[in-house]
C-alpha cells in the first residue's frame, strides 16, 4: 500500500504501525478469522515491545473513562486499528466485541486481561465465572475468537498510562457489556463506543 493511501486513512502515527498494517492486510488474507487471528498474533508478538517514544496524545488518558484513538482504517479489508490509553487503574467492564474477532497488544505499560466464560444464560441475565488471566507487558499479543472473547482488562501498573493496540476485524460501533448485579449474575448491555 501506498504511503499517501497510509496518510489518508490514518489519524494518529507511532512507530512501526506502518509494519502493523503491513503484517494486518497479509493475515487478512488468510480468509477466515480462525487463520487470520493466529497468524496476526504470531506475527506481532515482540514486534511492538520497542515502538520508541509514543505520541504525546497516546499517552494521553481521557479523564475518568478510557481513551480509545482510531489509528488506521483499511480502505481494501475494512478492518481497524485502535489505540486505547488506560490511566492508572482504569478497567473496562466484563465485555464481548459483538462477533467482531480482534487481537490485543501492549505498546505501553502492562495489562491484566481476565477472560470469562459464561455458565448459564438466562433472558437478560448471565451467570460467568473467571476462565483464564493474561499479564500482557509491552510487545505482547492476544486473539480474541468470538464466541470466546469474553473479558475484562485493567491497567496493573502504578507509574503511569498504559496503551494497547487493537486490530479489529470490522468497525466496532458497540460490544455486549456485563454489569456485575450479584455473585456470578450479570446483566447483559449493549454500549456505543466513542473514539476521541
Amino acid at each position: 500500500m501506498a504511503a499517501s493511501t497510509l496518510a489518508a486513512t490514518r489519524r494518529i502515527s507511532f512507530p512501526l504501525l506502518d509494519d502493523v498494517v503491513v503484517l494486518a492486510d497479509a493475515a487478512m488474507k488468510a480468509g477466515r478469522p480462525q487463520r487470520i487471528v493466529p497468524q496476526l498474533v504470531a506475527n506481532l508478538q515482540g514486534l511492538l515491545g520497542n515502538v520508541g517514544a509514543l505520541p504525546a496524545e497516546l499517552l494521553r488518558p481521557h479523564g475518568r473513562t478510557l481513551a480509545r484513538r482510531e489509528l488506521y482504517r483499511s480502505p481494501a479489508f475494512d478492518y481497524r486499528i485502535i489505540a486505547i490509553t488506560w490511566g492508572v487503574g482504569q478497567s473496562s467492564p466484563i465485555h464481548d466485541h459483538a462477533d467482531t474477532w480482534g487481537i490485543e497488544a501492549v505498546l505501553h505499560g502492562e495489562l491484566e486481561v481476565v477472560d470469562f466464560r459464561s455458565v448459564r444464560e438466562y433472558e437478560a441475565l448471565s451467570e460467568l465465572v473467571p476462565s483464564g488471566q493474561h499479564r500482557l507487558r509491552a510487545g505482547e499479543v492476544i486473539g480474541l475468537l468470538p464466541p470466546h472473547d469474553l473479558h475484562a482488562c485493567r491497567n496493573v501498573g502504578t507509574r503511569g498510562p498504559a496503551v494497547s493496540l487493537h486490530v479489529y476485524g470490522r468497525h466496532l460501533e458497540e460490544v455486549r457489556s456485563y454489569v456485575h448485579l450479584d455473585g456470578r449474575l450479570y446483566r447483559q448491555e449493549r454500549v456505543r463506543l466513542k473514539s476521541t
